[in-house]
């Protein structure tokens, strides 16, 4: 009773907040103070409103803006979501409702704040283009069957990203990732694979070493105009594969300078070339191949990555060269740290199959995404 009470007084607390908040829809809040199950809407007509509650997904209780049409999609928040936003929220959807137009930005992306995400989905929703998601300070939603929905969580500590939808099925990501900057990347039915949209050429005509471009070096009004533009627009793009490209296992082996090769040039090392002797060269890049005994399992260490870093520093004539770095063992956590602030990227190469996977986060965020973003739709009644 004690936590029933809790809640109670919460809501009232929310009441109190929304109606001094918002002033022109106090006449229309209404509290549900009787319960059993509280909630706060804001009464639109007759019986139909927008309506803030606690739902439960599983194991897991979420805040949940539950919107009067029978197709609307819930606008989930974190249980520690502040009250302001929450009413926030409420009060635009139902102000959006009361005036018949869309909801303002930037809560319409189920977002609390403005940012280069929801300046870019204004944008492209301006330009034609659907825009499907959004993920910035919130990534709460819902998906699934709507007679019994599951939660989905997406951190943003790996980076705030946008999914948009162009004519034909065509989807595209855009991300801001912490280390690179500015990713693009599109998946068709077709492929049913990811492909990397070159934004550097896009933008500028010319190709970048290095995945990603600077936040500083373009505007979201220009990546607007590169993405909603579709292929036209982009530099040659082609569906990311690790098993792609280059001769499979055999009783024979492989070439793993080639296996190499042919997953980190389609990820955007774009001046990544094999030299003399097999070996792979850069003009930016020193690539380093470490080994590590099997009688020494372990992860590599923070001095030997420090080590590794300096002879790739000194490897450039005119300026020091960044590492990509090819091991067959782990990465430590302070390696990983160092990598990232060394601007380094660290990868596991399986002798057996030849494919490569990320060690440190600057490495894992060139990878394209991993799945389908459709799989995590609300699905219709």
């Amino acid at each position: 009773m004690r936590a029933a009470h809790g809640k109670w007084l919460y809501f009232q607390g929310l009441e109190h907040t929304l109606r001094e908040r918002h002033p022109e829809l106090a006449h229309q809040v209404f509290f549900n103070s009787g319960g059993p199950c509280f909630y706060l809407k804001v009464n639109l007509s007759g019986e139909s409103g927008v309506a803030l509650a606690t739902t439960r997904f599983g194991n897991t209780e979420t805040w949940a803006i539950l919107d009067p049409q029978l197709d609307g999609e819930p606008s989930v928040w974190a249980p520690s979501t502040p009250g302001e936003v929450l009413v926030d929220s409420l009060a635009a959807h139902a102000a959006a409702h009361l005036a018949g137009v869309p909801v303002a930005s930037p809560w319409r992306w189920h977002q609390s704040e403005r940012s280069d995400m929801t300046d870019l989905a204004d944008l492209l929703t301006d330009s034609g283009v659907k825009v499907r998601r959004v993920v910035a300070g919130n990534g709460w939603f819902a998906y699934g069957p709507r007679h019994e929905p599951k939660l989905g969580l997406i951190e943003s500590s790996r980076g705030h990203h946008l999914d948009a939808e162009l004519p034909g099925g065509v989807l595209v990501r855009v991300s801001i990732k912490p280390n690179l900057g500015w990713t693009a990347h599109v998946h068709t039915p077709e492929w049913n694979a990811w492909g990397r949209i070159d934004l550097s050429r896009a933008l500028t005509g010319r190709e970048r070493p290095v995945p990603g471009v600077p936040l500083a070096s373009t505007s979201t009004e220009r990546i607007a105009e590169v993405i909603s533009g579709g292929f036209p627009t982009w530099a040659e793009v082609r569906p990311w594969d690790p098993f792609r490209g280059y001769t499979p296992p055999s009783p024979f082996g492989f070439d793993p300078t080639e296996a190499v090769l042919a997953q980190l040039s389609p990820l955007g090392f774009g001046d990544l070339r094999e030299g003399v002797g097999g070996a792979l060269v850069s003009d930016s890049h020193h690539v380093e191949w470490y080994e590590q005994e099997p009688k020494t399992p372990g992860n590599l260490l923070k001095p030997e990555l420090v080590r590794l870093n300096g002879l790739a520093a000194a490897a450039g004539e005119d300026a020091p060269k960044r590492l990509i770095l090819i091991t067959n063992c782990g990465l430590s956590r302070p390696a990983a740290a160092f990598a990232d602030q060394a601007k380094a990227f660290v990868f596991h190469f399986n002798p057996e199959t030849g494919r490569l996977d990320p060690l440190n986060p600057r490495a894992q965020e060139a990878l394209p995404p991993w799945e389908d973003p459709r799989k995590h739709d609300l699905e219709p009644w």
